[in-house]
């Protein structure tokens, strides 16, 4: 009866045309070998079966899965800058980070990656929300997982997120104070936790001060699967819009001028990150600074307590940003 064939460095050196000796640095997170490289060798060592043993040189590092939906990656390219900051940070502090992108049928259906089920992994960021029924599944892996930009109260994980609720308030209250007698929402606050704290924060300010709150003035951005839908205009317009992200303002900003109208003298315009390849130029958009480098070192601390008390629990942690004020927010009729 013939064995599965054992696979090697040599295996994976043929794969990439590389030496062994670059393989083997790459998957000892050693200096030498391109973060890209190194990230592609390790990803196919784990997809061909490749056993990892253990390095004294770094018996200290662990391997940390960053995840993150699919419905995430290309056109939120808040994300994207996520990703690559915590990336740059797991190597300072001698983490081996793996991204896992998960498609939306396995988030569904909570069926993890061949990844996740090697037990090579130590520990998991999640970036972005993700399912109930992906998170249950993560818990029966008994690795220990960080949830990041979310919250999520039907498990016991510790979480950083972005102070939304807050956000949302000052960016309406920076409208109102610039002039603006009635403020809209673009976003679907259903599709994320985040989004619905941001809402919350924008209704908070409205009911505090008094304020009518125009149910024809709220605009979905995306459908339930995450992706853009076409901006819906109210037939009357209010004076302004908090929109839920960045790249969702700099779309309905885009709408607007086709229509005609100025920003912001006819209709002032707020965003939330303050990030986003998807500028338009000449329009500086007033919007809510996410204070990334802080959640992320959040995040790490976090991390590394885990790393040694698997019991080890923080709970929400809560990273404050700020107001940024530009062109788009500033209306003066």
């Amino acid at each position: 009866m013939a064995t599965e064939k054992k696979i090697t460095m040599k295996d994976i050196a043929k794969e990439f045309d590389v030496s062994i000796v670059t393989v083997s640095k790459a998957l000892a997170g050693k200096d030498g070998v391109g973060e890209q490289l190194r990230q592609e060798i390790v990803e196919r060592a784990h997809e061909l079966g490749y056993v990892f043993k253990k390095n004294p040189e770094r018996s200290g590092s662990k391997n940390v899965a960053i995840v993150i939906s699919e419905r995430f990656i290309g056109e939120n390219s808040f994300y994207q800058k996520v990703y690559q900051r915590i990336l740059l940070e797991l190597t300072r502090r001698n983490f081996v980070a793996i991204l896992e992108a998960v498609r939306v049928e396995d988030e569904e259906k909570g069926e993890l990656p061949k990844l996740l089920s090697l037990k090579s992994i130590d520990q998991i960021i999640v970036i972005g929300e993700i399912s109930n029924a992906y998170l249950r599944a993560v818990v029966r892996t008994g690795i220990g997982c960080i949830l990041f930009d979310f919250e999520n109260e039907d498990f016991d994980m510790d979480a950083v997120i972005s102070d939304n609720v807050n956000g949302g308030y000052l960016l309406t209250r920076h409208l109102i104070q610039s002039g603006c007698k009635s403020v809209g929402f673009v976003g679907n606050y259903f599709s994320t936790r985040s989004n619905l704290d941001r809402f919350i924060g924008y209704r908070k300010y409205l009911i505090a001060n008094q304020l009518t709150f125009d149910e024809n003035n709220v605009i979905s951005d995306r459908d339930e699967h995450g992706r853009d839908i076409d901006l819906a205009l109210p037939a009357k317009l209010p004076d302004a819009f908090v929109c839920t992200c960045d790249h969702t303002a700099f779309r309905l900003i885009r709408k607007l001028l086709d229509e005609g109208f100025r920003i912001p003298e006819d209709i002032a315009v707020v965003g939330y990150d303050d990030y986003t390849d998807n500028r338009i130029d000449g329009v500086d958009l007033t919007t809510y600074h996410v204070n990334i480098e802080e959640m992320i070192s959040q995040c790490m601390n976090i991390l590394e307590q885990h790393c040694e008390n698997s019991e080890y629990r923080y709970g929400t942690v809560i990273s404050y940003g700020w107001l940024v004020e530009r062109s788009t927010g500033k209306h003066r009729k």
